[in-house]
């Protein structure tokens, strides 16, 4: 028995005419009837087509004495080829899933070194109630991730050895400027920022290096996907810059106003004058513009410095005696 005449066959006993066979398999009624009639045969793509819509092995459509070889061939063929992509994707996303977990555990292995130094041993700290409060070493472990995903691992490398420098470098900077300031402002925070980005800075250049010498251009949703990314974090970035900038003008302006706020109060204190009510408008700096960063802190320390020179003043030996 022919293709032809087991197609007939089994169209029938499906009871299906020549255009409803047509009309399932989206060809038209003339190629079923060469089919059927032995003029021309199915192709591979149809010849599956017809056995998954006849519900018969692709073996008894073609027929013991006519089985078309190449068509089972190629059959064949399109299953290793699928199985072979399944078990390379599985193989892929365990990989993958590993990295993932890897990066993880490193980030968890830097958050438990420094609770054991900051929290149970009782280091000395300026960074760590604010890395716990702004929950960094997860943001930064879930941008790691990003850039694993992307294929990105210069630039995610470089971000896991920036947080490892930022930790010690920035407290030991912020604890210096805090011993050195009268005001004892905190910028452990805006050392750490600096160095974080500095080295995810320099990973994203290793990474647009190492692209140039790359054949293969990356695909059209993993290139939109990096540059939603980088969006992200040169906003971050942009946003930490304002918010040091802000901060360091506070504490600048902190400092200015404590130091003349307590030559005030000794000076008061040393003429005999009475303690002063409050900061006069006439007091602040003439280069200070009203609401500005700077104009709160020498607004808010200065009243502290004046009280600290005046009880100082008035404690001494000389306003004693006098």
């Amino acid at each position: 028995m022919t293709i032809g005449e087991t197609i007939r066959r089994l169209r029938k006993e499906k009871g299906l005419t020549q255009d409803a066979l047509a009309d399932a398999l989206e060809i038209s009624r003339q190629a079923v009837a060469k089919w059927e009639s032995g003029k021309s045969a199915p192709a591979t793509e149809n010849l599956l087509k017809l056995a998954a819509l006849l519900e018969v092995p692709l073996e008894e459509l073609a027929g013991p004495k006519e089985q078309p070889s190449c068509a089972l061939e190629e059959y064949a063929r399109m299953q290793l080829e699928q199985e072979r992509k399944k078990q390379a994707a599985k193989a892929a996303l365990r990989t993958e899933l590993q990295r993932a977990a890897a990066i993880a555990a490193g980030y968890l292995a830097v958050y438990l070194a420094c609770l054991t130094a900051f929290y149970l041993a009782g280091a000395k700290s300026c960074i760590w109630g604010w890395m716990q409060s702004c929950h960094i070493l997860a943001v930064t472990c879930l941008v790691h991730l990003a850039f694993r995903l992307l294929g990105r691992r210069r630039a995610g490398g470089a971000l896991l050895a920036g947080t490892l420098a930022a930790i010690p470098l920035a407290n030991a900077a912020g604890l210096a400027v805090m011993e050195r300031t009268l005001t004892g402002r905190n910028y452990g925070w805006v050392f750490y920022l600096a160095v974080l980005f500095a080295f995810c800075g320099l990973g994203c250049l290793w990474e647009l290096r190492a692209a140039k010498g790359r054949a293969a251009a990356p695909s059209r949703r993993r290139r939109a996907t990096g540059m939603a990314l980088a969006a992200a974090l040169s906003l971050l970035f942009l946003a930490c810059v304002f918010l040091a900038v802000r901060q360091v003008r506070y504490g600048l302006g902190a400092e200015t106003g404590y130091r003349n706020g307590y030559a005030a109060g000794e000076a008061d204190a040393g003429a005999g004058k009475p303690r002063a009510p409050g900061l006069a408008a006439d007091r602040f700096p003439a280069d200070y513009a009203f609401g500005s960063s700077a104009y709160k802190g020498y607004a808010v320390y200065w009243s502290s410095g004046y009280n600290d020179g005046y009880d100082a003043r008035a404690a001494s030996p000389e306003s004693a005696g006098g």
